[in-house]
């Protein structure tokens, strides 16, 4: 899968994970609509049920960042894992978004763009899901 030339705000989780660089978006089996998919398009039950995008829309929020208390205890332990495990920090994620959307938006499409082949870095593996070359 080829990166698009922009990273639309509608691929980006509203806790920050970057939905385009997802392993289950990336998936050919079972492919992830993506967190702002209807929720009868996703067939997985954790994107079902995710609590952090659940909070966000029931609140009547785009994103964790629009929220007065974020980051919550929520998006903490979430950034936590995604720091220790595929050094993603959410936080940073969501402060870098709401300080200049464009821009996190540009970041967020260079740090998963393959430069071998010009496809996606998944960022749950760090390698590309086209040629698999190290991200």
């Amino acid at each position: 899968m080829k990166m698009p030339l922009t990273i639309a705000g509608g691929l980006v989780a509203p806790c920050g994970v970057n939905c385009l660089a997802c392993s289950a978006y990336l998936s050919v089996k079972n492919p992830c609509p993506g967190c702002r998919a209807p929720h009868e398009a996703h067939k997985r039950k954790s994107c079902q049920n995710c609590v952090k995008k659940k909070c966000a829309f029931e609140k009547g929020l785009q994103w964790c960042f629009e929220c007065s208390r974020f980051p919550c205890a929520r998006i903490k332990d979430l950034s936590r894992r995604y720091s220790g495990h595929y050094g993603i920090d959410l936080i940073q994620n969501g402060e870098d978004a709401r300080r200049d959307m464009p821009a996190f938006l540009a970041a967020q499409r260079q740090r998963f763009l393959c430069g071998a082949c010009g496809g996606v870095i998944d960022q749950h593996h760090g390698r590309c899901s086209d040629c698999g070359a190290p991200g």
